[in-house]
C-alpha cells in the first residue's frame, strides 16, 4: 500500500529538504521505505511517499483492532489485515533562505512536525465496481462461500442514514440505484459490488427493516472465503 503526501512549505524564509512522513502502525503492517520530496521551496508543492507492506492474510491472527465508524457501528474487533491506525511524523532538513533573492544557506538542521493519525479501514481495500445486472452477477458468483448475519443498528433511526453509512463504510458501489430509499417505506434492500484486494469480486445484499431502530440482514458472496469473512467482521 502506497501513501502519497502532498506538501507545501508556507514559510518564505525557509527551504525544506529531504521531506518524509514517517509512519508507525498500531498493527502488523510494516513500513518498507520512504521516497522523500527532495526540496520544498516556499509555496511550491511537492510530494513524498511511504510504502507499507500489508500483513499476511491470517484472519485468526491476534491483535484485532477496535474501530468505530460514524454512527453506524459499535466498536468491534476487526481482522488486523484490514484496519490499522498510523501515527505520522513529518521529518525534514530546514535551510534558511533570503525571501527576496531565494538564496539558501549551505548548512541546515533537522526538524520534525507531528501530523494527524491516519486510519486505514475496510474501504481502503475495496475498489468500487458497477454491476448492471446484480442478480446475474450474484448467481454467477454462487453460494459456495456465501455467509449471512443479522445486526441491529441501535443508533440509526432512518433507512436513508443506514444506507449512507453502509455505502461509505464498505466503500462498495451501490447497484441498480439501491442507494435511493423510496419515500414512506420501512423496508429496503441495498445491493453493493466491489473487488477486494487481490482481484476478488465481493457482492453484498443488505436487507433493512425499520421499526424503532434499523435491523440489517447482510448476505455476502465471493469466490473466496476471506473477503466474505472480512466484510461480515467489519460490519459486526
Amino acid at each position: 500500500m502506497v501513501f502519497q503526501f502532498d506538501c507545501t512549505n508556507t514559510l518564505n524564509d525557509q527551504t525544506l529538504e529531504n521531506v518524509t512522513v514517517q509512519m508507525e502502525p498500531t498493527e502488523a503492517y510494516e513500513v518498507l521505505c520512504y521516497m522523500p520530496a527532495r526540496s520544498l521551496p516556499y509555496n511550491q508543492p511537492g510530494t513524498c511517499y511511504t510504502l507499507v507492506a500489508l500483513p499476511k492474510e491470517d484472519p485468526t491472527a491476534a491483535g484485532a483492532y477496535p474501530l468505530q465508524v460514524g454512527d453506524i457501528l459499535t466498536t468491534q474487533p476487526l481482522f488486523p489485515i484490514v484496519a490499522c491506525t498510523f501515527s505520522c511524523m513529518m521529518k525534514f532538513t530546514v535551510k534558511d533562505c533570503d525571501p527576496t533573492t531565494g538564496e539558501t544557506d549551505d548548512e541546515g538542521y533537522e526538524d520534525e512536525y507531528v501530523l494527524e493519525d491516519l486510519e486505514v479501514t475496510v474501504a481502503d481495500h475495496i475498489q468500487k465496481v458497477m454491476k448492471l445486472n446484480f442478480e446475474a452477477a450474484w448467481d454467477e458468483v454462487g453460494d459456495e462461500f456465501e455467509k449471512e448475519e443479522t445486526f441491529t443498528l441501535s443508533t440509526i433511526k432512518t433507512l436513508e442514514e443506514a444506507v449512507g453509512n453502509i455505502v461509505k463504510f464498505l466503500g462498495m458501489h451501490p447497484c441498480e440505484r439501491s442507494d435511493k430509499v423510496p419515500d414512506n417505506k420501512n423496508t429496503h434492500t441495498l445491493l453493493l459490488a466491489g473487488v477486494f484486494r487481490g482481484g476478488h469480486d465481493i457482492l453484498v445484499r443488505a436487507r433493512l427493516l425499520l421499526l424503532d431502530t434499523v435491523t440489517m440482514q447482510v448476505t455476502a458472496r465471493s469466490l473466496e472465503e476471506l473477503p466474505v469473512d472480512i466484510i461480515l467482521a467489519s460490519v459486526g
